[in-house]
């Protein structure tokens, strides 16, 4: 069996990097074979120091650039970001370099390949410069649906940035430059979030307000979801829809069999927001309450469509 020989450069390296001591960093440098660079990831190192200088150096010096999409993070919301990520671009970085992340990544369970580019949704300026360096906001992938089996559904650049599951909220500043009106990403977003962000992108109807997924509309979704700050809009578009009776009855199905027992774990903020919704249905699409079968029509939910009978 070949012994292990540890390079010494290693340690030396680290530390001259860390202190900017630039003569000795090029001699040890030298020294580090290219597996051995990757893994000190100098370029990641000077984006986490927050520091141009050291990002210099790491170029300078001709580092691989690794983990792209955790260099993208890292840059977000900090004072040097812009800058950091301006010398990446010159160094030739390409924002449409694709990254694939793991399904627990993403809210649909799958993996998803996309442009790393994509990760300046978080940060304005950053998204800005990436759109300005070739940002291919055109690219599409496609998804394997839940609900019908060995089919697939195409999803854009919008659909893919709501489908991260990152905590941080979506500039809506940048998503103005999203063209193509999202699916499967504000349907999935609908029914597990409170993003600020699906209120700009309800309010400028970029959204597919006819797409059907696991045999349900949008507007059921945001039902389920308690999004009474959403719904009152994706009613009216909805009501403005050729086929609109059929989103209608559809919504009604979150009365019925949707997730039992929703009602009783929330408790009266969950009924609240159902009655406000179920309201707003009356109101404005003419719904009678009194059509809704008894049978299916949750044990939690009877009193509160009494309510709505009335």
């Amino acid at each position: 069996m070949k012994r292990f020989v540890k390079n010494e450069a290693v340690g030396l390296a680290v530390e001259a990097f860390r202190t900017m001591d630039r003569e000795s960093f090029y001699t040890y440098n030298e020294q580090l074979t290219p597996e051995e660079r990757r893994a000190l990831n100098f370029i990641n190192r000077a984006v986490s120091l927050q520091s141009i200088e050291h990002l210099s150096l790491a170029l300078e010096t001709h580092q691989p650039v690794v983990e792209l999409d955790r260099i993208f993070l890292g840059l977000a919301n900090t004072k040097t970001g812009k800058t950091l990520l301006e010398n990446l671009f010159t160094s030739g970085v390409d924002p449409n370099q694709l990254v694939v992340i793991d399904g627990h990544r993403s809210l649909v369970r799958q993996p998803l390949a996309f442009p790393v580019g994509l990760y300046g949704v978080y940060d304005h300026d950053l998204f800005d410069l990436a759109v300005k360096n070739g940002l291919d906001l055109a690219y599409t992938t496609t998804l394997q649906r839940s609900d019908r089996f060995l089919e697939t559904h195409e999803i854009n650049t919008l659909d893919i940035v709501l489908l991260l599951t990152h905590t941080e909220e979506l500039d809506e500043r940048s998503l103005v430059a999203f063209d193509r009106p999202t699916t499967v990403g504000l349907v999935e977003r609908l029914h597990r979030s409170n993003a600020k962000s699906l209120k700009y992108i309800v309010d400028q109807t970029n959204y597919d307000v006819s797409f059907q997924y696991a045999k349900h509309y949008p507007l059921f979704y945001a039902i389920v979801g308690r999004q009474t700050d959403l719904f009152e809009q994706m009613l009216q578009d909805a009501l403005r829809q050729p086929h609109h009776e059929a989103m209608i009855k559809d919504a009604l199905l979150a009365f019925h069999n949707y997730q039992p027992g929703l009602a009783t774990s929330l408790g009266e903020v969950y009924q609240k927001s159902l009655f406000e919704m179920g309201h707003q249905l009356k109101t404005y699409a003419k719904v009678d309450f009194n059509q809704l079968d008894d049978q299916y029509v949750l044990p939690e939910y009877r009193e509160l469509v009494e309510q709505l009978r009335r």
